[in-house]
């Protein structure tokens, strides 16, 4: 199918004619008298050997063929040709001499006799081909003929528009017709060449399927004069001539004037950009962020009429985390699907739980559900993916969620709020929440950036140990610490100080701070400052990163020494004995109760693992727990470790979310290089147990904690089910 025809001139191929497509490559055009069914075949008699030959068939209207072969030789080179049209008694002779120009190819005589479906062919095939195997695409002369053959087909073609660029990107769009909906082939003919449009396609039906709208997308350079598009397919050919006026546009910008915006159009541009460069995926959160989506449910709030909303979906490298609600008192719905970017249905497996409205919404009584679809990376750039809610009357209709975050923080925060902390079951964090919380953790590892550190006062030269303190927002026990710190001598003489700034936008106030606090009692510090808040430990291991000591100390911010000696005693317990791998603290409540003397691991009700605390409760004074022992871990609020022990297990894991369990997958870390964890009774400090955790909002109220302890417990079942076997050896000293 040709749109128009264009001017054809006549041309008599019943002799065979050599013609010249470009420098060292040639064309044989012959037209024999009757109807070619079999192959035809070209023989060079002088010897001279083909880099490549082809040859196409192309029916005349007059019911007879036309028989082109293309072959590349040497120039200056003699050529002795013997055709053969595939019937007995059917042949020709071609003779070239040496140093014989031949004659330049005419596109019009080509053309000239040739059914439209030759046509066809012998666009796609000079153009998709016989361009690519004899290395024509940057031939000037190649695409001067191209472009002529163009216009011998089609003198009139209607116009695509180049109607924005994204860097080198540039955005294509023409009407095609309805039936045009295979696109096999598509290539860009202009002053730089011949370009294969190798991205995908929008094409969608318009105007109640009279018509379609085809978006593509180019990667040029620059914007070349004089260009055609050619598109094709089992329906046909089509050829446009592009239009550039528009393409300095942005995205955005075209978008905001476009008068076709189709759902399916929004979903291509947002899928293809996201994927080319850091540029164009800026540009697609511009898009949605400056033109989101109007958020759409289903349904009236009402005593009995139905309703749907999705709420949450966030689109991530393995898929989509979806939460919503609905109230269906007359099973009205049939399920929701998920739609891709290419538009498929992928149905959700909802697990659902009870709720309530709130009075200002009328207080219903109502189904909450969470599903996750693993679609991969097909939506990942998405702020509002869309959904088909499916209803019992075999009708459907679209659900649109409000815009998502694109900050990496607030989408944590909105995964966290997916669920209710009390329905984060194992089941629902294994299959709806462990595969997203997992792909967001590793993108904020990945967006960590790089620390920024900051001197306080001459730093020790040559340390022994490392005291790694991760500080986030709360400030209230620094002053107390650091004068701790700084009276005892032992420390101060052989220890440095590096404080990990996990809360960024307090950077001008704690250096400020700390300098004040550097004139009171002169311990120098070192400052790291995280460039974005990461959790703590990222923020552990960048200070571990930063560490010059033989040993690591690990003190929370919170933790506070009752005397001197504290930090002596413990690297002696590690140097004394090889086979310790780390060693903690008695920790104490400010009202002197025991908070940790070692950490073990306990099933609840369920047979769910948990981290818990030796005599956590009991008096200060208690007699056992001030006894030194093995344990099977010890907490990270004070846990002291060897560098090279902890660079050998990578340091803290950073699968976990914001910050807990850490400290014991630390230990059983440790524990699997035969080293053993020690508890060192006599020596105390006090814990001011999760301060800066319970001012993260994220943390309090979302399911962080039910998320890591699952996780901790798939990792390490059988390593705690083990060692905790063991019990008795751990556990004498507690048996009165």
């Amino acid at each position: 199918m040709l749109e128009t025809v264009g001017t054809r001139a006549e041309a008599l191929f019943d002799v065979p004619q050599i013609l010249q497509l470009a420098p060292e490559v040639c064309l044989v055009v012959w037209d024999p008298p009757h109807p070619v069914s079999a192959a035809p075949q070209l023989e060079e008699q002088a010897g001279v050997r083909f880099k490549s030959v082809a040859s196409v068939r192309l029916p005349r209207l007059d019911g007879r063929s036309r028989l082109l072969w293309i072959f590349s030789v040497k120039e200056q080179q003699a050529l002795h040709l013997q055709l053969s049209a595939g019937v007995v008694g059917s042949g020709a002779e071609l003779v070239l001499e040496a140093g014989q120009v031949p004659q330049a190819a005419d596109p019009y005589a080509l053309t000239h006799g040739l059914t439209q479906n030759a046509c066809v062919v012998l666009v796609t095939t000079m153009l998709n081909t016989w361009s690519g195997i004899f290395r024509l695409g940057r031939s000037r002369r190649f695409v001067g003929f191209a472009t002529d053959l163009l216009r011998s087909v089609n003198d009139a073609p209607s116009v695509a528009d180049c109607v924005a660029s994204v860097g080198t990107k540039r955005v294509v769009e023409t009407i095609l017709n309805g039936d045009c909906q295979e696109i096999s082939s598509a290539v860009l003919i202009g002053s730089d060449g011949i370009t294969r449009l190798t991205d995908p396609f929008c094409n969608v039906l318009t105007a109640e399927g009279k018509s379609r709208l085809l978006v593509g997308t180019v990667d040029l350079p620059r914007l070349p004069e004089d260009s055609h598009l050619v598109l094709s397919g089992s329906w046909g050919l089509a050829i446009r001539r592009l239009e550039l006026q528009n393409g300095g546009r942005s995205l955005s910008q075209w978008w905001a004037c476009a008068s076709r915006k189709p759902a399916e159009l929004r979903d291509y541009l947002i899928s293809t950009f996201g994927e080319f460069s850091p540029a164009s995926r800026a540009a697609v959160l511009d898009l949605q962020t400056n033109e989101p989506l109007a958020a759409r449910r289903h349904g009236v709030l009402g005593d009995t009429s139905p309703f749907c909303a999705i709420e949450t979906a966030l689109a991530g490298e393995a898929g989509v985390l979806a939460g919503g609600w609905m109230r269906d008192p007359g099973g009205s719905y049939d399920g929701i699907n998920l739609l891709d970017g290419a538009g498929d249905r992928i149905p959700l497996d909802l697990h659902t739980f009870d709720g309530v409205l709130p009075e200002s919404q009328g207080g219903y009584r109502i189904k909450r559900f969470v599903a996750f679809s693993p679609v991969g990376k097909s939506l990942r750039h998405h702020l509002q993916p869309r959904f088909e809610l499916k209803l019992a009357s075999g009708d459907s209709d679209i659900l649109v969620p409000p815009p998502q975050p694109s900050d990496l923080a607030e989408i944590r925060s909105k995964a966290l709020s997916v669920v209710p902390p009390r329905q984060a079951t194992d089941e629902v964090i294994e299959t709806c929440l462990a595969t997203p919380f997992s792909d967001l953790q590793n993108r904020i590892c990945q967006a960590t950036g790089q620390p920024l550190e900051i001197l306080i006062g001459e730093q020790q030269k040559h340390p022994i140990v490392s005291i790694v303190i991760p500080l986030y927002k709360v400030l209230e026990f620094l002053k107390s610490q650091l004068a701790a710190f700084a009276a005892d001598r032992w420390l101060v003489e052989n220890g440095e100080v590096i404080l990990v700034l996990d809360s960024p936008e307090q950077a001008v106030q704690v250096e400020d701070l700390l300098a004040g606090f550097y004139l009171l009692y002169g311990l120098p510090v070192r400052l790291i400052v995280m460039e974005r808040n990461s959790g703590y430990a990222l923020a552990c291991n960048a200070g571990a990163e930063q560490a010059r000591g033989r040993y690591l100390a690990m003190i929370n911010s919170d933790v506070v020494p009752l005397n001197s000696g504290w930090l002596e005693q413990l690297c002696a317990s590690l140097m004394m004995d090889e086979s310790v791998g780390a060693v903690g603290a008695k920790l104490l409540y400010a009202d002197n109760a025991i908070q940790h003397a070692g950490l073990k691991f306990i099933q609840d009700e369920k047979a769910r693992w948990f981290n818990h605390h030796y005599f956590k409760g009991f008096p200060r004074r208690y007699q056992s727990a001030s006894q030194s022992r093995e344990v099977p871990g010890v907490t990270g609020a004070c846990l002291i470790v060897s560098r090279a022990d902890f660079e050998a297990v990578n340091g803290f894991s950073t699968d976990y979310i914001i910050g807990d369990y850490e400290d014991s997958d630390l230990c059983l870390k440790v524990r699997q290089l035969n080293r053993k964890i020690y508890y060192i009774g006599d020596v105390e400090l006090y814990h001011f147990e999760r301060v800066s955790i319970k001012s993260n909002a994220d943390y309090t109220r979302g399911v962080a904690s039910q998320y890591n302890r699952w996780f901790h417990q798939t990792r390490w079942q059988d390593v705690m089910s083990d060692l905790m076997t063991s019990i008795g050896s751990f556990d004498r000293v507690e048996i009165r």
